[in-house]
């Protein structure tokens, strides 16, 4: 359980939408699982209900069939007890009072049982005889317990003699008793076939109402977490952004465009290696002239939206697959993949045109300004982007000592 605690909170981490698919796959298993479960529950709490209805109805009928025929399927023994037998003079009539007594009701079959677990009268005659021992059932109702038990017959007689198809019936042992002490047993068979599409359409319309119930409220869950990761989403992106960008000028940061510098010079060595005509990476350090002047003259604000404004124009003039980052201050570097010692000065002086020949709006005001840049491309006798970027840095100090507004 740790594990996954730590998996899931990792996952949540890197991806906030992974929190989604696992709330949405956990989600759907639980309504699997609750509704499976719960339909098997309403069934069994159902069909229990039947059974326990059946069984009430099978002991009234025994009860009555004990109160107006018990002389016709019990003997008394000359010790004064009773046992149940029926007498073959008796028989017809039993037989005739039975089916007349029981035709109103759903009952199909009735047994009767003596103590020694043989069958003294049945409505179906070829049973009639027969001796059940190993009946489990009969020998708890053999004890005085009642018995009943919900099954489904493939075929079974009714009271007419005529077989019914697919069949269920409630079977119910109940204890006929006499001075206290049992004496035998009724089995009596109670059709219950028409309650079997109520019990269905109960259990399902339960179930669709619990699953109607658990898509609600994990539907109300699944907007509130969405809400939640994309809150996540937006804060990791504003963390992202922090880490990687440079919060005044929107470009990358140091740290960012030195890794992309470090990325683009290894891709350069191994290309190189390769014997690949493009294994080449071209780097522009780029400063702006007298910017300390433009902070004196018109505030730090001012000064910082030059920056801004400085770098939007940069970006505008470089390839998609370029990149630029504020080196420091008032210094940027912009790596250039794939960028040969004539490509990278172009792409230099091209930036130094536009710096200086369209003045910049600040405070209002149109402001011409310079830059100075100092260009370096990768050498064969280079195995670290520092010796690259201290030859872009002296170069850049060359074009400031020179007089500054020029390419190096």
């Amino acid at each position: 359980m740790k594990l996954f605690r730590t998996i899931f909170h990792a996952d949540a981490r890197k991806d906030p939408d992974s929190l989604l698919r696992l709330f949405v796959a956990v989600a759907l298993v639980s309504i699997i699982l609750i509704t499976s479960l719960a339909g098997y529950a309403f069934y069994r709490v159902l069909q229990k209900n039947l059974v326990d209805s059946a069984e009430e109805d099978a002991i009234k009928v025994s009860t009555a069939l004990s109160e107006d025929e018990r002389a016709r399927f019990t003997v008394a023994k000359s010790d004064g007890t009773f046992a149940v037998e029926v007498l073959p003079e008796n028989f017809f009539i039993l037989d005739r009072d039975l089916r007349t007594f029981l035709s109103p009701f759903d009952i199909v079959k009735i047994k009767i049982y003596s103590s020694d677990c043989r069958i003294v009268y049945s409505t179906e005659a070829k049973l009639i005889g027969e001796v059940d021992r190993d009946n489990r059932r009969l020998a708890r109702a053999l004890t005085g317990a009642f018995d009943s038990k919900l099954e489904r017959k493939e075929e079974v007689k009714d009271l007419a003699d005529e077989l019914k198809f697919n069949v269920d019936v409630v079977e119910t042992y109940i204890p006929i008793r006499a001075r206290g002490k049992v004496i035998g047993s009724f089995e009596v068979y109670i059709d219950v076939t028409k309650y079997r599409q109520q019990t269905v359409n109960a259990a399902f319309l339960s179930l669709a109402a619990l699953c109607g119930t658990l898509m609600v409220v994990f539907g109300i869950s699944f907007v509130l977490i969405r809400r939640g990761t994309n809150e996540l989403k937006e804060t990791q992106e504003v963390l992202r952004k922090q880490t990687l960008i440079d919060g005044l000028t929107g470009t990358f940061n140091k740290m960012q465009i030195e890794m992309i510098g470090r990325r683009e010079f290894a891709r350069a060595l191994r290309r190189r290696e390769k014997g690949l005509t493009d294994a080449e990476v071209g780097f522009i350090m780029i400063d702006i002239d007298r910017f300390k002047q433009v902070n004196d003259r018109y505030g730090h604000l001012a000064g910082d939206h030059l920056l801004q404004l400085f770098a939007e124009r940069v970006s505008a003039s470089l390839r998609s697959y370029d990149s630029l980052g504020r080196f420091g201050g008032e210094e940027f570097l912009v790596v250039l993949p794939g960028s040969d010692r004539e490509q990278t000065l172009s792409v230099a002086h091209k930036i130094w045109s536009l710096i200086r020949e369209e003045p910049f709006l600040v405070d209002g005001e149109p402001l011409r300004i310079t830059a100075s840049a100092g260009v370096a491309n990768v050498q064969h006798n280079d195995d670290d982007l520092l010796q690259v970027l201290k030859r872009a840095d002296q170069n850049l100090y060359q074009a400031k000592s020179g007089g500054r507004d020029r390419v190096v």
